[in-house]
């Protein structure tokens, strides 16, 4: 019986003991949910807040369905600032009691989370509040994340949590749920750790064109640079470091480190780019042709199996830098001017705006269905035919943006002199001075000739590789024997069923009345020379476009681009660092033909515009094409019809003359004989000017 006792004490103990951890654990998890419902309902507030501060600073446009919000005015499109400490940029706001200037408060309390203690002693101290190194610190010496002093005097305030929700409260009260505060952060300024930096190796010709952030330059980061090398002894390659470890997978296919490679500690994981150009290389090869926005890691694995690494948040950053292997890694400070996840919508959200005098009210226009300049977010997806798809691969939706993403200005390179740059043989110098440049094999591989058509509505004149040829503009349904007339408006892209291609993208961005010379509106117009290939806004247009492609690409031929306004076609030409005829003189001088006679030469003047020209190298060739009427008698600056017109050279025909000697023009200067050879005495040539006789003295 004894023993039936203490048998069933000992069941009743463990009954009890399971029912008391059971209970614990109950407790602890219906705790943990109610701080989970808290802190749900607390962000929900927080974001909801945002949102209707922006719909107080916007007006609301529903275009397809999809509501658009119109900032009222500039200092409405950012959120709003309150409570920031001076010294602290990245600081938005903070819950504050203070906070009247905010369309939209935060409901905090006029009790403060440091200062104010709890009744049982609890508070958050400034240096927690910085844990994440977003606010610049005090102590620049140390590791800690203590804050800079304006920010230890400016943490949040507590917003209470009642029954009804947040609410502002004078005193205690049993009616409050639980509490929180906050503070709101922009990143959007700052480098994402993810993909800046590159590491030794990386020639100036890979980094130099930017263009991705990848090439940001780390070794420039404000006032706490990341080194690559650190002074003193030993050198220690941070960024090479940084670039090692993120990118391990794509910078070694070949498995030349040990992982981690910590033998010596100063190179952790960047050795190999002490040694071998490759490892640069490859991860230029992936920045070049990444198409995800680096939202994912590379899918290569190397020989070891080991594969690229991500911060998958800003913590995991925090511990890289503090993780004892990387005890050399970058300064601490560094960490107010990078992220993790600094992602921007890629899709355009321009606006124009009416410039001061213009008698053309872009800014109202905007919001019209058939505006040349409009809110590119009011222009929607309306037809989406068979077969259209993006040129990214997805298929539109009707309702989304049109311009659903920028423009890849690496596509310029897709067009050269001799054609589609996908046809150039890797041996053509054409082909070789875009790799100098930096133009990877892939993006000239990808300069298809379909691709330059769906994305500039170009299709080149000729056989590929005859630079004779020029380009021809044909969008949407012209071809190279009927180019087109004119630039489509985005309404007119939309209702078409495509995407708008380059030269549309720069007629709805540049506005219109600044485009050809009188067009009766914007800032322009006045008293200028009548000339009827000026006056085309898309001759202008395409003008703009050839000289953006000659800006890009590294030859030194003009861009040439054909279009046909009313039945006759025009050229439109890009700008290269060259020197222009900018002015020509008609002058008499000596006939070629009988010395006892006279004739009338025209006298050409260059000029290199560019703020650095360069000497023209030979063989460079100035030619008229069109040719110059020449008339007796006048009115002014019309055309008098009644006399009969002299053409030089003569109709179909082109004169050239070939600049033999360096210079560079800098300032407008004639075009001397010294300068050029040139044979030819015929009418409409380019000649020298004879040295007119000295008259023998009469004695």
């Amino acid at each position: 019986m004894l023993a039936f006792v203490v048998l069933l004490t000992g069941v009743a103990i463990a009954y009890l003991s399971r029912t008391t951890s059971d209970r614990q654990v109950a407790h602890s998890s219906f705790n943990q949910s109610s701080v989970d419902g808290l802190a749900q309902s607390a962000m929900d507030t927080i974001i909801g807040d945002l949102r209707q501060e922006i719909v107080n600073g916007s007006t609301a446009t529903t275009v397809s369905g999809v509501t658009i919000y119109t900032p009222t005015s500039a200092a409405n499109m950012v959120p709003q600032r309150s409570g920031n400490a001076a010294g602290a940029p990245n600081l938005i706001r903070r819950s504050w009691s203070g906070d009247t200037n905010l369309s939209v408060r935060s409901r905090a309390s006029a009790v403060n989370s440091r200062t104010d203690v709890s009744a049982n002693g609890r508070y958050i101290t400034s240096t927690r509040w910085n844990g994440h190194y977003l606010v610049p610190k005090g102590n620049t010496a140390t590791d800690d994340s203590s804050p800079i002093p304006a920010f230890t005097a400016a943490t949040p305030d507590w917003v209470f949590v009642t029954g009804s929700g947040a609410a502002r409260i004078n005193q205690p009260s049993a009616a409050v749920l639980g509490r929180y505060a906050y503070a709101v952060y922009d990143e959007g300024g700052l480098l994402d750790m993810n993909v800046a930096g590159y590491p030794t190796g990386t020639s100036a010709i890979q980094s130099g064109r930017k263009g991705s952030i990848a090439f940001a330059d780390l070794k420039a980061l404000g006032s706490y640079p990341i080194p690559n090398p650190s002074s003193g002894s030993p050198q220690i390659y941070q960024i090479d470091q940084l670039v090692g470890w993120r990118n391990y997978g794509t910078i070694s296919p070949t498995p030349s480190n040990n992982f981690p490679d910590i033998t010596p500690a100063a190179q952790a994981f960047a050795k190999n780019f002490q040694t071998d150009s490759a490892p640069a290389t490859a991860f230029f090869n992936f920045v070049a042709n990444n198409t995800n926005g680096f939202l994912t890691t590379s899918a290569v694995v190397n020989a070891s199996g080991r594969t690229d690494q991500m911060f998958t948040s800003r913590q995991e950053l925090i511990a890289f830098k503090k993780i004892a292997q990387f005890a050399t890694s970058f300064n601490v400070n560094s960490l107010q001017y990078v992220s993790t996840f600094s992602r921007e919508t890629n899709s355009p959200s321009f606006s124009p705006s009416t410039p001061a005098g213009s008698t053309i009210d872009y800014a109202a226009l905007a919001r019209t269905s058939t505006a040349v300049n409009p809110n590119f977010l009011l222009r929607r997806v309306t037809n989406v035919p068979n077969g259209y798809t993006r040129f990214d691969g997805t298929t539109p939706v009707a309702g989304e943006p049109l311009v659903k993403t920028r423009f890849p200005l690496s596509r310029l390179a897709w067009i050269t002199y001799k054609g589609p740059s996908a046809l150039l043989a890797t041996s053509d110098p054409v082909y070789q001075a875009l790799i100098n440049a930096g133009v990877g094999p892939a993006t000239i591989s990808t300069g298809t000739a379909a691709n330059i058509t769906r994305c500039f509505g170009l299709q080149f004149g000729g056989a590929a590789g005859n630079p004779s040829f020029p380009w021809v503009y044909t969008n949407p349904t012209g071809t190279v024997a009927a180019p087109a007339s004119r630039i489509l408006r985005l309404d007119e892209v939309a209702a078409v069923g495509r995407e708008a291609d380059f030269f549309e993208l720069l007629g709805a961005g540049i506005l219109s009345g600044s485009l050809g010379q009188n067009t009766s509106g914007g800032v322009t117009g006045g008293n200028v020379f009548p000339d009827v290939h000026m006056s085309n806004t898309t001759h202008h247009i395409l003008s703009i476009g050839a000289a953006i492609i000659d800006q890009a690409d590294p030859d030194s031929i003009p861009t040439r681009i054909q279009f046909s306004p009313s039945g006759t076609v025009w050229t439109a030409y890009g700008v290269e660092n060259l020197p222009y005829i900018t002015q020509l003189y008609p002058i008499a001088g000596t006939s070629p033909d009988t010395p006892t006679r006279w004739a009338t030469y025209l006298l050409f003047q260059l000029w290199n515009p560019h703020q650095s020209p360069a000497d023209v190298a030979n063989k460079v060739r100035l030619r008229i094409d069109g040719g110059i009427g020449i008339f007796a008698g006048g009115n002014g600056q019309a055309w008098n019809t009644a006399n009969t017109v002299n053409v030089y050279p003569p109709v179909g025909q082109v004169t050239s003359v070939t600049i033999t000697k360096s210079a560079s023009f800098p300032t407008p200067a004639p075009l001397a004989t010294d300068y050029t050879s040139v044979t030819s005495t015929a009418q409409g040539t380019f000649a020298f000017l004879p040295t007119p006789a000295v008259p023998t003295p009469t004695p």
